[in-house]
């Protein structure tokens, strides 16, 4: 028969997975909901960055196709310049060989030169602007236009406004150079003679030590490539709506989808919220480049003002802003279109989660009807099971607890005799002593008194063995300060005059460092660490033996290292030695129980680690190698 409780049990079997999965649908129906409808506003507010993100990115890149263009155009030009006065001059000076060449047996120099003149003077290029120019090497100008009133002089000593000597530099350059260009300062007509930048390029004439050169104004080319660009600018469109429009920098229209506004100054031009639309794209292209937004003056496709998106990008050459924009209001119509879509699909996903929600709960309830009825049978088999296991558990618990009591006691007995091994040594050694130098008649009352005061101190690390063994298994120890150095000459107290004996020497450097522990069980680690290497030290050969001791603040812990030169641990069970009952030594001097004790008391009463390694070390100018063991402690446990 079943209890009233497992009959309980069944029927919570049977009907909760009814009704958690009841629950779970509804709940889960409810957050596909909320998911699907944070998913809608999620998808719009993607629509909306992919639109922006996507038109923004178009838009930059439409102004920097430009810009790159203007680029190549302005660093082009002074390229384009060079070659057109390069083939301008070589076609100059055929003219004139020709002309040499076919007068020069039936004329005099004079004539020749008349003839090439005649010939050469007239000749204008670049919108009228360039000419051809003749010069004597000494600096005698031989031809120059028309109405000039220099020709003839001499501008051997001649300087521009950069204060170069233009016909010296010209005349040096021809000593190494066929057809050197030149860059110099000359006089502009029509701007009351003021000198402006040229760059031309010179050719020897060598018949008559010569030279025929041509040249052109830089900004005046640069104007012409401007005028140039904008004409293509004016024509650019890469959309329905999308345009590039340029202003320079005092705010004078140089390129606009309405033709219009080309040539007018829109420095004050703001929108309907007040936006002042050319200062701010001038303000922008002077800092670089970047975006503002406005209400445009006018939508290409509806003749009409429209919200605006713009980048703006700055050509400091020329002092121009250009920039290119689109019109947000394509946006949504995206969201419009989308909105619908979302909503249905959103209405199918419910409902066909409410469906397999039904269909999972009726899976569920013949489940759980099925379970419960074989769980019934199962429990009366299993409940005669588990009342017998129970008792045979019973029984073998107090086996094992007796089997327990016997091990720890059987352990602390051991470790009291590891402990007590080298006092009881120390008073046989120190009785034995007293006796063999009473029978010598050599014993004075100094050595009595000091032998009894050793073994006085043993027995009381005897007695205190015991104690530290019976604290060390007591759960109920207390906490207390001390001082790590004091505590450290306790235990270098009770090894001393075996350490003496062997010829081992002691070198303890500390800071003053108080902690709270267990301070008896400290002690007990260092004298465990202690007589292990005192053990290997004196099968050792060494003439000078040595423990050495260092304890220091580091990192916020308090660190005690303790190493010897005794040269080492055996690599091979270098990891092995904190392992209980582990040794190397015969049964007679140890149990292998130390170290690990050493390590439980750091590591698990103190809250500390306990490492060790072999280390190379130096000391009275010798290389010495031993193990090291590293303590460190929190200051709190």
């Amino acid at each position: 028969m079943l209890s009233k409780h497992e009959t309980k049990i069944l029927k919570f079997i049977k009907y909760t997975p009814i009704l958690i999965v009841s629950f779970f649908s509804i709940l889960i129906t409810y957050l596909i909901f909320l998911d699907k409808n944070t998913e809608y506003k999620e998808d719009i507010e993607q629509i909306r960055k992919t639109f922006l993100e996507y038109n923004k990115n178009q838009i930059r890149s439409e102004v920097n196709r430009i810009y790159d263009y203007l680029l190549y155009e302005k660093e082009n030009s002074e390229l384009h310049l060079k070659s057109l006065i390069k083939t301008k001059v070589q076609l100059a000076h055929e003219i004139m060989m020709y002309i040499y060449e076919k007068y020069k047996e039936t004329e005099s120099k004079e004539q020749i030169l008349e003839r090439i003149k005649d010939a050469l003077r007239y000749y204008r290029f670049n919108q009228n602007r360039a000419y051809f120019f003749i010069y004597e090497k000494n600096g005698k100008n031989v031809m120059l236009p028309p109405q000039s009133q220099m020709e003839g002089k001499n501008f051997w000593n001649h300087k521009d406004a950069k204060g170069k000597y233009t016909i010296q530099e010209i005349t040096t350059l021809l000593k190494t150079e066929e057809e050197p260009f030149y860059e110099w300062y000359w006089y502009k007509p029509n701007e009351n003679n003021k000198q402006k930048k040229k760059i031309g390029i010179v050719k020897e004439f060598k018949p008559y030590n010569l030279f025929v050169g041509t040249g052109d104004y830089i900004e005046d080319y640069e104007e012409e490539v401007k005028q140039k660009i904008l004409k293509y600018i004016q024509d650019f469109k890469y959309s329905i709506n999308g345009y590039v429009f340029i202003t320079d920098y005092d705010g004078n229209f140089l390129s606009h989808i309405k033709k219009s506004y080309i040539g007018l100054n829109r420095i004050n031009l703001k929108d309907n919220n007040g936006f002042m639309i050319t200062k701010e794209t001038i303000k922008v292209a002077k800092n670089g480049s970047g975006y503002i937004s406005y209400i445009g003056t006018i939508k290409p496709d509806i003749k009409l003002s429209a919200e605006k998106i713009t980048y703006v990008k700055g050509f400091t050459p020329w002092n121009w802003a250009i920039a290119t924009g689109f019109y947000t209001g394509e946006l949504e119509k995206q969201i419009n279109e989308k909105e619908i879509k979302i909503k249905e699909r959103n209405k199918k996903d419910i409902i066909s989660f409410f469906v397999i929600s039904i269909f999972v709960i009726l899976v569920f309830v013949l489940l759980s009807f099925y379970i419960s009825r074989v769980l019934e049978k199962h429990f009366l088999k299993y409940k005669k099971e588990v009342l017998s296991h129970i008792d045979e558990n019973r029984k073998k618990d107090s086996v094992y607890a007796q089997q327990s009591k016997m091990a720890a006691m059987g352990e602390m007995l051991q470790n009291i005799a590891h402990q007590w091994r080298q006092p009881l040594s120390s008073i046989s050694m120190l009785s034995s002593g007293v006796k063999f130098k009473g029978e010598m008649d050599i014993l004075d009352e100094k050595d009595l008194y000091k032998s009894m005061d050793d073994i006085t101190k043993s027995t009381k690390y005897l007695s205190q063995t015991i104690e530290d063994f019976t604290d060390f298994f007591n759960p109920n120890k207390k906490i207390a300060p001390f001082n790590l150095e004091k505590s450290i000459n306790k235990a270098l107290n009770l090894l001393e005059i075996q350490l003496k004996n062997n010829d081992i020497k002691i070198i303890l450097n500390s800071e003053n460092i108080d902690i709270h522990g267990y301070e008896n069980e400290f002690i007990q680690v260092i004298i465990n660490i202690c007589n292990n290497a005192k053990d290997e030290l004196i099968q050792s050969s060494l003439d000078e033996k040595l423990i050495i001791i260092e304890v220091k603040k580091q990192n916020e812990l308090a660190y005690v290292s303790i190493k010897d030169n005794a040269g080492g641990i055996n690599e091979d069970i270098i990891n092995r030695i904190f392992e209980p009952y582990f040794t190397t030594k015969h049964k007679s001097q140890g149990t292998g129980i130390g170290l690990y004790m050493s390590r439980e008391i750091i590591v698990n009463h103190m809250k500390g680690t306990l490492l060790v390694k072999n280390d190379e070390f130096t000391f009275n100018n010798k290389q010495y190698k031993g193990a090291l063991f590293e303590i460190t402690l929190n200051f709190n446990i």
